[in-house]
């Protein structure tokens, strides 16, 4: 991250992390330190190229059912819909940090395919933390995105096509 300040990074994951909540569901996040739900959701991935760094959100499932609702533009949506509307919504969100970091410093990244899991569950490998960013909807519960360098001991799996990350 030489050409590229923490600072800036976490601006780039703020600003990516709201814009998008707010045009997908029309949620709105604050910046809000509170205590997440035991009705979480985990969605991780890892960034390679010109920036290596694992992202990770957790998230009140009750958050994720109403961008899913807000999305399908349905009441009531099925595990899987949750599911699967999670993961489009960190592909989005993990796209424009990918464009923003060009924007910002002309570093070209890419990332893993998002991986979904019910709980909160901590990808092997884990590395340094950079930051944790907090956020409370008003109604619908809060998530919390943590963004970690990985450790030098720590190398993607080449052939997990889930994203999940192995020890060397």
């Amino acid at each position: 991250m030489d050409a590229l300040s923490q600072e800036q990074v976490q601006s780039i994951l703020d600003e990516v992390m709201q814009d998008i909540t707010n045009r997908m569901s029309e949620i709105q996040l604050s910046n809000q330190e509170a205590p997440l739900s035991q009705d979480v959701c985990t969605i991780h991935t890892t960034f390679e190229g010109g920036y290596n760094a694992i992202l990770v959100l957790y998230a009140d499932r009750a958050l994720m059912t109403k961008l899913a609702q807000q999305v399908m533009q349905e009441e009531s949506v099925a595990p899987q819909d949750v599911e699967e509307c999670a993961r489009e919504y960190f592909n989005v969100i993990c796209g424009q940090v990918v464009a923003g970091l060009f924007k910002t410093a002309h570093i070209s990244s890419r990332f893993r395919i998002p991986t979904y899991c019910v709980g909160r569950y901590v990808p092997q490998g884990n590395g340094t933390c950079l930051c944790v960013l907090n956020y409370k909807s008003e109604d619908h519960g809060g998530a919390q995105l943590i963004h970690q360098i990985p450790s030098e001991s720590s190398e993607v799996d080449k052939t997990n096509q889930e994203g999940a990350i192995s020890n060397a």
